[in-house]
């Protein structure tokens, strides 16, 4: 069974298992047609109000959710006149990486990372001209390449950046050993973290945390 972390749920999932099911369940625009269904039996002008569109785009995503088979017709509504079609889909679903395409994957974990990224960034941003340490660079090196990068910081200059804390970002090319070393001292602070509370304490104050570390793919790394 999943572990959900964002709200509780115990029931039942779908589990998508075709390239279609998988495409339109990692499209943001479909999900914004499906949403309304989820776990509920509703017309389709009850859910394109809830979507802030018009009936008739809602129905262009029906016919394609009921095709892919996650979308169910769940009966009728009874009124004067023609009976409403009610629909329904599962209470939840899930979607396997392997089915989902590549570039939806990249999307996703991107949109998940963009807060804490930008929250780094300007933390940086502010240390660096507050401070007034480092600046950038621009140079014609010795091969005759105009170059502009940042200068890096001294110890020292990194000390009071940072205060507590540090930052580092790169790419490092580690044998099996120097990796294994790096993923045991990670884990021993994943560990940590795991009995530290989410919620403010007194006296505490908020950290950026981020850890990470991957093998890459030898044509990913930077020359």
């Amino acid at each position: 069974m999943p572990h959900t972390f964002l709200g509780s749920y115990a029931g039942q999932w779908f589990t998508a298992t075709t390239p279609q099911q998988a495409r339109l369940l990692s499209s943001r625009a479909a999900l914004r047609h499906l949403e309304p269904f989820v776990g509920r039996k509703l017309g389709a002008a009850q859910a394109a109000r809830e979507a802030g569109v018009s009936t008739e785009r809602t129905l262009y995503w029906v016919r394609q959710f009921v095709e892919a088979g996650i979308l169910t017709v769940a009966g009728e509504q009874k009124r004067g006149g023609r009976p409403i079609c009610l629909y329904a889909a599962p209470s939840g679903f899930r979607v396997p990486f392997h089915l989902t395409p590549f570039e939806d994957i990249e999307a996703e974990l991107a949109a998940q990372s963009r807060q804490y990224d930008e929250l780094r960034v300007r933390t940086l941003a502010r240390a660096l001209t507050r401070k007034q340490l480092s600046g950038r660079l621009i140079y014609r090196d010795e091969r005759g390449e105009v170059n502009y990068e940042s200068d890096l910081p001294t110890q020292s200059d990194r000390l009071a950046l940072t205060r507590r804390g540090g930052d580092f970002t790169g790419v490092k090319w580690l044998t099996p050993a120097q990796a294994e070393i790096m993923s045991a001292a990670l884990d021993q602070v994943r560990l940590f973290l795991s009995d530290v509370p989410s919620a403010r304490a007194p006296d505490s104050q908020p950290y950026l945390i981020q850890t990470v570390l991957t093998q890459l793919d030898e044509d990913d790394a930077p020359s």
